[in-house]
């Protein structure tokens, strides 16, 4: 990636050394001696340390050039000052790699800022790729590496299995790999990245993408400097169908240019992360809890095929939670066919047999009906998932095991289905229901959350994989300064958005001759670059049905625009016909400082930012993806001719926003933002129109 040498060496170098090597195994400096020892490590391990003749029982060398042979990795536990130096001599015995676990870089002030660029340029002279600094280690459980401080390897090897854990904080990192561990979710891989000086989250996403021991990758981010590494690494991952989940802190508004367009205050930079994980087919959670139970899930069974949700349980109470659950998470809740319906509905009379259901405390005395339920959903139900409470029954000595037994034989022979427990016991009665094959939660609304999000990242994985927007080239002409609204609309049409007819007009008695040729009523409107928000200054004048009212019209607003905005250059009026009735939306863009052009589409007007109804993606989009957006919105129902609007023309709009999109992609090397708002999506059929926009340039931009 990015021409630089793979990550292969990390994890399974031909050595390792590790230089400032502590002969106490609990110390920084040897906890990554003790910990290869104890895991099997294939190769030598050389401690460095010059006051010591043997470390750990290993013979210890005196310094990097003594060492016996070439070695791969690194590992730099020394104080800050002398890594740069150490990663030199390190270059000149073969190293390929090192883990920096020093600290005093970036993260403490301006001097530990000169240090790290001391550090990068060392990285860059000798070609060594660098993990850190202040970095928390790895850990490959296929090699038996655990170049790492981390307590979390203490006392027993972590399972293998195939999960891999990348974070750019080591100490939460190691959090989620010990509540992993208490999951008994099997690791294949760990790794920090700390200060992000070379190697980044991005790069291991990429690497671990290509690694067939690899199914699932859990991600904890901070923020990402380079968003189309990011893209890169997801899609890489997406391609590879395994499943990305992320945890990411920090969420901060963009606030660029915000007075002066919409689109800036709706699509901040959590918003615009959100796109992008989205786009590359993973899924973010906004908590702990939430990212072991999907881990969990996703390690344990493939991403559902589907959001047809099953719900069996032995409480009505507990079935309308989960129905109400899967409602707000998007998953369907069925009926079963009739004939599994009837049949049920005789052997639990005072239950229920239509989805959830309910076999009630009768299956105490009878455990077929809730095998014989099970085998009903999963066969003739046809259901992706079902998701199951028995309160604690699990944990009864009398009960337990026929459950456990029942369920067991109910599920038998579904294996391309997901079956998950809501329970409450104890570890070694999970445990127990999790071998015989179900899913275990702690709260039957955490196995349903699971679920939805599997079965959204299954959609994904599904999905054909985007390709990534190419950079934008650089236009041949860049427009010089702030452009006005016919300026604006002139580059949109040609781009292929569909812009209202209009006509410029210096004076008032202009506008009245324009609107006679235009045609009657017409709106009229200030044309400024210096007034974005029109209808608040003023600037706007509707439904002029003759040559007077547009006179006056056009006075009215040139006088409010010289009271709002005096210092306004105003460049006159200008005059559109009025658009047929319609659903107006908003069209937005804005050049993100990470990911780069994003498109966004929403409830447009003036009140888009009240209502916050938006969807966004990177740009450009297909048109088909434009579809998608607009079936993301709240207000989708209303395009859909909701209490009896007239159906709008949806593929007109979705034409819109992908000729708009691609605009943004293809001038995203001089504007800021881009918005036309409103968008009017007229009846089916008859197309859509924009009314006006807003380009704001980036403040470079020159003739």
């Amino acid at each position: 990636m990015n021409g630089k040498p793979a990550l292969s060496v990390l994890f399974e170098p031909n050595a390792v050394a590790v230089v400032g090597a502590s002969g106490d195994p609990s110390r920084i400096g040897g906890r990554p001696v003790a910990y290869c020892k104890q895991l099997g490590f294939r190769g030598p391990i050389y401690p460095v340390n010059p006051n010591r003749e043997t470390v750990q029982g290993l013979q210890a060398y005196p310094d990097i050039d003594s060492l016996p042979e070439e070695v791969e990795l690194f590992v730099m536990a020394v104080p800050a000052a002398q890594v740069p130096e150490a990663l030199e001599r390190a270059a000149a015995k073969g190293a390929r790699a090192a883990v920096v676990f020093s600290s005093g870089f970036g993260e403490t002030g301006e001097a530990g800022a000169e240090l790290q660029q001391a550090l990068v340029e060392a990285a860059a002279r000798t070609g060594v790729r660098v993990l850190g600094p202040n970095a928390l280690g790895l850990f490959c459980n296929r090699s038996g590496l655990a170049p790492t401080f981390s307590t979390f390897l203490e006392g027993q090897r972590p399972a293998p299995g195939n999960l891999a854990i990348v974070s750019q904080s080591g100490a939460y990192g190691a959090h989620l790999a010990m509540l992993a561990r208490k999951r008994r979710i099997g690791l294949s891989h760990f790794i920090t990245t700390g200060n992000e000086c070379d190697i980044t989250v991005a790069e291991c996403i990429h690497h671990l993408a290509g690694d067939p021991e690899v199914g699932v990758i859990a991600c904890y981010s901070e923020g990402v400097q380079d968003g189309r590494a990011f893209l890169e690494a997801l899609l890489a991952a997406r391609a590879a169908g395994k499943p990305v989940v992320i945890i990411k802190v920090g969420s901060s508004p963009a606030g660029q240019e915000a007075a002066r367009s919409h689109t800036a205050s709706v699509a901040g930079d959590d918003a615009v992360f959100d796109a992008a994980v989205r786009f590359g087919g993973a899924e973010r959670v906004h908590d702990t809890q939430a990212f072991i139970d999907l881990i969990y899930t996703l390690s344990r069974h493939p991403p559902l095929s589907g959001r047809r949700l099953g719900v069996l349980t032995m409480s009505g109470g507990a079935g309308v939670l989960m129905a109400d659950a899967a409602s707000a998470n998007g998953l369907e809740l069925p009926p079963l066919p009739d004939d599994p319906r009837r049949w049920l509905e005789e052997r639990i009379p005072f239950g229920s047999a239509a989805n959830p259901v309910d076999t009630t405390a009768q299956a105490v005395n009878d455990m077929s009906l809730v095998r014989d339920a099970l085998r009903a959903m999963l066969d003739q139900g046809g259901f992706d998932a079902v998701v199951s409470f028995f309160m604690s029954w699990p944990a009864s000595p009398t009960i337990g095991p026929d459950l456990k037994a029942a369920i067991a034989q109910g599920i038998e022979g579904f294996d391309d289905r997901t079956v998950a427990i809501a329970l409450n016991a104890g570890e070694d009665v999970k445990a127990d229901f999790d071998d015989a094959g179900m899913l275990v939660f702690d709260d039957p609304t955490f196995a349903v959350e699971a679920l939805a999000a599997s079965a959204r990242i299954g959609e994904r994985l599904r999905a054909p994989v985007p390709e990534l927007p190419p950079l934008a080239a650089g236009r041949a002409r860049v427009p010089a300064g702030r452009l006005d609204e016919s300026e604006t609309a002139e580059l949109l049409r040609e781009a292929g958005v569909p812009m209202t007819a209009y006509r410029v007009a210096a004076t008032p008695e202009e506008a009245a001759d324009a609107a006679g040729a235009l045609g009657f009523p017409v709106a009229v409107k200030v044309l400024s670059p210096d007034v974005a928000h029109k209808s608040d200054a003023g600037g706007i004048a509707l439904n002029l049905g003759d040559g007077d009212a547009v006179r006056e019209g056009a006075e009215a607003v040139l006088a409010a625009v010289a009271r709002s905005h005096p210092d306004a250059a105003v460049r006159g009026v200008l005059v559109a016909p009025m658009a047929a009735e319609g659903s107006d939306l908003i069209l937005g863009g804005r050049v993100d400082p990470v990911f780069g052009p994003v498109v966004v589409c929403g409830l447009g007007g003036v009140f888009v930012e009240l209502f916050n109804d938006v969807a966004i993606d990177i740009a450009p989009v297909s048109e088909a993806r434009a579809e998608a957006l607009l079936r993301r919105l709240r207000a989708w129902p209303l395009l859909q001719g909701a209490r009896g609007r007239p159906r709008a023309d949806v593929p007109a709009a979705a034409a819109a926003v992908a000729a708009f999109s691609r605009f943004l992609a293809d001038n995203a090397d001089w504007l800021s933002s881009v918005e036309v708002n409103p968008l009017r999506v007229l009846p089916e059929g008859k197309g859509t129109v924009g009314l006006d926009a807003l380009i704001v340039p980036t403040e470079n931009t020159g003739s």
